[in-house]
């Protein structure tokens, strides 16, 4: 692979590859891409898993690709499915509940400035 890919990923492997904890949590997160400024977390989590409620230390997004799940924002909950995503702001308190099993891409952005959403 050349330098300019900083990975390269067939998804379905890698939610074989990760797949959830059997224990207690019921979740598993396993960095793809970390690198300044950026990290691709994939996220598998059996149903009725829950992340509690937390900050990121960037912006974010959620973008199932595998299950739905209902993500906490704000005192709103929103359901997001396979090919829907979320963004949120830095600093926001969120918390993401899988509806069913599956699994999502988490997209943290170093960055803590302003965006222009299009």
């Amino acid at each position: 692979m050349n330098n300019a890919i900083l990975g390269l990923f067939h998804l379905d492997d890698e939610i074989k590859r990760f797949l959830p904890d059997t224990g207690t949590s019921g979740r598993r997160a396993e960095s793809l891409v970390k690198v300044d400024g950026l990290s691709v977390i994939l996220v598998t989590m059996n149903a009725g898993a829950r992340l509690h409620e937390h900050t990121a230390p960037g912006p974010i997004t959620i973008q199932p690709i595998r299950g739905t799940f209902t993500v906490s924002v704000g005192g709103e909950s929103h359901v997001v499915a396979t090919g829907g995503l979320i963004s949120i702001a830095f600093g926001e308190r969120h918390a993401v509940e899988a509806v069913d099993s599956g699994a999502f891409l988490l997209t943290i952005s170093g960055l803590s400035g302003r965006f222009v959403v299009r």
